[in-house]
């Protein structure tokens, strides 16, 4: 089914489909509520440690209800709520359940996508002679999730990711919703500016300061009006407020990514156990990633300061990164974007994202340093594999061993997959 919508100037065409977005709120929250049953209803925080500045990770509804959010300093939030109670991150946790929550997504949709935080979505076009209409099938979803992994989500049902996420925002933090084809426009107008995705806290005060309030105002909006009051995102706000979204539900396997983290078990601000930690987390998943034969066009850094405040940083290549120096030298690069504070770091994480197979053959004016560095890649992998991952390692990472899975970095940390 092909359908258009109009704007003043143009028809935008895109193929119909059907949407279904799972938003659960406070992921992590949400997860140790799970976990541990005498914490619901109670006000609790996640915190990256216990320090009186460490901040407030995550919430949970009772503590957000004495007016705790995420990036509250713990040292005011214990003067909002007495006996407040801090977890720690619990990352195990977090990952048995979005592998839970994959396993439901798996079996309703051949198309789904998962950031890890609590939102899915899955692309149920023409699944309805198996699973009946839209809302049946979103239905059965919201059922299965909370069977398996006793959290209970909002879900919506639309025909884009765009139109699905803002309709999860209108019922949160649980319920079901379709917005029906052809309404989505009505749907979005009357509502809150604040629910629009990609409106940040400098746009809304923009919006504040010129009495925008709803969606539809944006909507209205003609194309140099909204270059003129939100600058050059104007027009793709414009779009987004009429409920135009493009983009597509991602393959599961699209977005699949190699990790790796280093935990110092004291907090550094050295740059050399810093650039260590960094050299080794390259080396152990440029390794993984090479025996897939895949290469990657992107890489990201988080790092998690001594407060508890995290830092990503995020770097698109054109080509693919494929030995450990050219992994080592673009984390590098990034590291000096992402770290802009000066506190102590906890721990520091590397991922080698959008892998493609390698498949390249040497072309004829390739430079030949580029060739020996390949090759000489080929004969370290070759003796990582045969002997155990870190037998090989470059001198500034050198540090002595642990456990087959754990290495030691300099002053004392720990690299976990």
């Amino acid at each position: 089914m092909i359908r258009r919508l109009p704007s003043d100037d143009h028809c935008q065409v895109f193929t119909m489909r059907t949407v279904c977005h799972i938003n659960i709120i406070s992921f992590k929250a949400a997860v140790a509520a799970a976990k541990d049953r005498s914490l619901r209803g109670r006000p609790f925080v996640i915190a990256g440690s216990s320090a009186g500045r460490s901040l407030a990770l995550d919430c949970s509804p009772a503590a957000i209800r004495e007016g705790i959010t995420p990036g509250t300093a713990l040292a005011i939030a214990q003067r909002l709520v007495r006996d407040l109670i801090i977890l720690p991150l619990d990352l195990p946790s977090y990952d048995m359940a979005n592998r839970e929550l994959e396993k439901v997504a798996a079996h309703y949709a051949p198309l789904w996508e998962n950031d890890g935080a609590g939102n899915l979505y899955l692309d149920i076009t023409g699944t309805g002679g198996l699973f009946g209409s839209p809302s049946d099938c979103s239905s059965s979803v919201l059922r299965d999730i909370s069977g398996k992994t006793e959290i209970i989500p909002a879900a919506a049902v639309a025909c884009n990711k765009l139109v699905s996420k803002v309709a999860t925002r209108t019922i949160r933090p649980a319920g079901l919703i379709q917005v029906q084809s052809g309404s989505e426009a009505e749907f979005m107008f009357h509502q809150d500016i604040k629910i629009l995705p990609g409106m940040g806290p400098g746009l809304l005060r923009t919006a504040a300061v010129t009495g925008i309030r709803e969606i539809g105002e944006v909507a209205s909006l003609s194309v140099n009006e909204a270059l003129f009051i939100f600058g050059k995102r104007g027009p793709l706000l414009r779009d987004m407020a009429r409920g135009i979204d493009t983009s597509r539900v991602q393959a599961h396997n699209a977005v699949r990514r190699i990790t790796q983290r280093a935990d110092f078990d004291e907090d550094v601000t050295d740059e050399t156990a810093i650039r260590s930690a960094i050299e080794t987390l390259a080396g152990g998943c440029g390794l993984k990633m090479r025996n897939e034969k895949s290469g990657a066009s992107a890489l990201r850094l988080a790092v998690m300061y001594s407060d508890g405040l995290e830092a990503q940083g995020f770097e698109r290549k054109n080509g693919l990164l494929v030995t450990d120096r050219e992994i080592i030298n673009e984390a590098l690069r990034l590291c000096k974007k992402t770290v802009s504070r000066r506190i102590r770091m906890r721990s520091i994480g590397l991922a080698l994202e959008e892998l493609a197979p390698l498949g390249y053959q040497p072309d004829l004016f390739e430079p030949e340093k580029e060739t020996e560095s390949r090759k000489l890649q080929e004969a370290v992998d070759k003796i990582q594999n045969r002997f155990g991952a870190g037998k090989i390692a470059r001198a500034g990472a050198l540090s002595g061993g642990k456990s087959k899975n754990e290495r030691r970095l300099p002053q004392g940390g720990r690299c976990a997959h």
